[in-house]
């Protein structure tokens, strides 16, 4: 099976009724909802009312932006706004002065983010991926896992960010590489060959193939058709593969204002966004996606 998967849903509406377009006219399959969305409610509606396809639903953990739902503490800034970095993430995970206050805090706040979540979901078929892929942190990873079991939730499907190499082969006909994506892509690599060791048999069955961090944040028309056509190549494949783009153009001032993070805010502006709604939306790419169904 070939998801292909729509992160950020939530982060607004006007974002999230592009994403509800590029379901029902395009070749999105899957989607992420945002819990700490001041849209959430709003979003879902639109999502209900409006979608016309069966679509997956993950939940998309945020400890990097936005707005925190347990309220002040050591992740976030005096408003409750998260201020802690990925990088200071795994730094103070590590340091034991730090460590067990880090801890308690991400998992009160991942626990009222899936609470916030699951009125949307089916408990037994709990999905998981996150924003930035602060999940892939091993210890926030051990605490997703604890907080699956706590709360008696069915993981069916958690998103190991760590890119298929096969999905590039042939790298030289694809466009708008950024080198900064080799470094994230060799982290996460490191952070999923640690998660897929410690939960090996936990998460037996409930992981897939990845493509999608090489070229986050340009995933245009060619180079997801140049993925879906690496994969068509690729014979007797086993195993299922989700491929991650950002199909929105935010426009509205209100909603470009109301994001946080000055990181994000310029991301949902990029016109490369134009270009992956472009991606889902291409009649070639729908056409290869229904070969490889």
């Amino acid at each position: 099976m070939i998801e292909i998967h729509a992160d950020d849903f939530g982060i607004s509406p006007g974002a999230s009724e592009q994403i509800i377009d590029c379901i029902n006219n395009g070749c999105v399959n899957g989607t992420s909802i945002m819990p700490n969305s001041p849209y959430l409610s709003e979003c879902m509606e639109l999502l209900r009312r409006d979608c016309r396809k069966e679509v997956f639903l993950s939940v998309h953990f945020d400890l990097i932006t936005g707005h925190a739902l347990s309220g002040r503490s050591i992740l976030t800034d005096g408003e409750g706004y998260f201020n802690v970095s990925y990088s200071g993430y795994i730094l103070n995970l590590l340091l034991p002065f730090y460590r067990r206050k880090y801890l308690a805090a991400v998992k009160k706040e991942l626990s009222a983010q899936l609470d916030r979540c699951l009125p949307y979901l089916d408990r037994e078929r709990i999905r998981i991926d996150s924003h930035r892929h602060v999940h892939m942190i091993p210890a926030v990873f051990s605490i997703i896992m604890e907080l699956i079991k706590e709360k008696n939730l069915r993981l069916s499907y958690i998103r190991i960010t760590s890119d298929a190499p096969y999905a590039f082969r042939g790298i030289g006909h694809f466009t708008d590489f950024r080198p900064l994506n080799i470094i994230k892509s060799l982290l996460l690599f490191a952070f999923g060959t640690v998660n897929l060791f410690r939960f090996k048999k936990s998460l037996k069955g409930k992981t897939a193939d990845f493509a999608g961090i090489l070229f986050s944040g340009s995933l245009t028309p060619g180079n997801l058709r140049n993925i879906l056509t690496n994969r068509l190549h690729r014979k007797a494949a086993k195993r299922g593969l989700e491929i991650m783009i950002h199909p929105y153009f935010i426009t509205d001032g209100n909603e470009i204002s109301a994001i946080h993070d000055t990181e994000d805010r310029a991301y949902v502006v990029s016109e490369m966004r134009r270009l992956e709604i472009e991606a889902v939306k291409s009649p070639g790419n729908i056409e290869l996606l229904k070969k490889l169904s």
